[in-house]
């Protein structure tokens, strides 16, 4: 059996660095943690779902930091396993979105530097640099390659299925309570920039401002060929809004 850390690690040499099963399992097999992390790294995000679901259950900073250690190192039998799993009996999909939230603010505040961001404006990802309610069910089910291996360190299973049914609960809550029904509204909440995304460090901000609708048309663009369901529910709202504000 793998550590959490080796999963994940075997899941990103096949998808991201385009090696075969047989591989990617012999190189987690005989390489070091440290010389995994030269190729994949993964654990920055492994320590934000821990961070996340810690904060999701209530776990002490001890507990916290040994719940990190155990799933990067093991042993897969740590006591640290059994008192998580104790802790996360009933956890919901809104928990479980909660802790990929943590994993994505964390990831925006890891690549904010001034390189990774031209190399999102050259890609056309600037709407990446976002809360996990506009980025789209395609960018968030991307981070269960983190989640899941830790989580099924203790006995939690995602149903991705419900999981997606979650996330756009929560997408048209966000959306009601911010009351975006369109571009012009999403460039409008984007430009208020930390007011409306607190985890934005001070100097991506400043880069950020002056592209607000790029970022916006980016965020309907993946919508549109991404994520159906997002992109039907503000369509739903622009419709109601072009009706006379009836309620739907």
């Amino acid at each position: 059996m793998a550590t959490p850390y080796q999963s994940i690690a075997k899941a990103a040499l096949i998808n991201w660095n385009e090696l075969s099963e047989e591989e990617a399992t012999a190189k987690i097999q005989t390489e070091s943690v440290q010389e995994l992390e030269g190729q994949v790294y993964a654990m920055g995000s492994i320590k934000y779902a821990v961070v996340g679901i810690a904060k999701q259950i209530g776990l002490s900073e001890e507990e916290t930091t040994k719940f990190f250690e155990a799933a990067i190192n093991g042993p897969e039998n740590a006591e640290i396993f059994e008192i998580v799993r104790e802790k996360m009996q009933g956890f919901s999909e809104e928990q479980k979105l909660g802790v990929l939230a943590t994993i994505h603010d964390g990831w925006v505040v890891d690549n904010s530097s001034e390189k990774t961001f031209n190399k999102k404006v050259d890609r056309q990802q600037l709407r990446q640099y976002a809360p996990l309610d506009l980025i789209g069910w395609n960018e968030v089910r991307s981070d269960l390659l983190f989640l899941n291996p830790i989580l099924s360190s203790v006995g939690v299973k995602v149903d991705e299925s419900a999981l997606e049914q979650a996330y756009h609960t929560r997408v048209a809550n966000y959306m009601e309570e911010m009351k975006i029904n369109g571009q012009d509204d999403l460039t409008t909440l984007v430009e208020q920039g930390r007011n409306y995304y607190p985890v934005l460090p001070e100097e991506l901000e400043t880069r950020l401002l002056p592209m607000s609708e790029i970022i916006s048309s980016q965020m309907i663009q993946n919508w549109n060929a991404k994520d159906p369901e997002t992109a039907q529910i503000i369509a739903a709202r622009q419709q109601q809004m072009s009706n006379g504000g009836m309620k739907l």
